[in-house]
């Protein structure tokens, strides 16, 4: 009789604990799909981080640049900045005349103005400081002039958040003739 006891009470034991660990894996197989609905509708979905810069020409297209210029005469190019960073951007674009080649994180010492539109020069770099949040993209006109003739590279670096590194870097080809050599 005491063994029928025992074993009755070993599976009364037995059920409880069969109900109480039933309920916990119930409990956590709601608390595992409220989780998953959660991270699908609100977390925040971060892809890859990237800076769009580019130039266009007079036309807006990427072409029809102002390659061939006489000396002192203006061209026009627009500069376009897009932030896809997932966070706000401070971003500073200079141009210049260069000889040299500008790596990424290249250190870029250089007098810096802060003015934009102008000549162009090898000792000092048009500034424009631009604030882009997420998603948002600028297109800055700038109208330059080249004083020196012959074939001149012109340097577009993007810096970021006041930082002297090269972030982006594009250039550009121009010839630049006297006005005596058309006749």
């Amino acid at each position: 009789m005491q063994i029928t006891k025992i074993l009755s009470k070993v599976v009364r034991m037995n059920k409880k604990l069969e109900k109480i660990l039933t309920y916990f894996l119930l409990f956590l197989l709601i608390l595992c799909i409220l989780g998953t609905i959660y991270i699908i509708l609100y977390a925040p979905k971060i892809g890859e981080r990237f800076t769009e810069f580019y130039i266009l020409g007079k036309d807006l297209k990427a072409y029809n640049y102002p390659t061939d210029l006489l000396v002192n005469e203006s061209g026009l190019v627009y500069i376009g900045v897009s932030n896809h960073e997932y966070r706000n951007m401070n971003y500073t674009i200079l141009v210049f005349l260069s000889n040299k080649t500008y790596d990424y994180n290249y250190t870029v010492n250089i007098s810096v103005l802060n003015t934009w539109n102008g000549t162009l020069s090898y000792k000092y770099a048009l500034s424009k400081k631009i604030y882009l949040k997420n998603n948002e993209t600028v297109l800055v006109p700038l109208n330059f002039s080249i004083s020196i003739p012959g074939k001149h590279k012109i340097e577009f670096i993007l810096l970021k958040d006041d930082e002297r590194k090269v972030y982006r870097e594009l250039h550009l080809w121009v010839n630049v003739k006297e006005r005596k050599e058309l006749i």
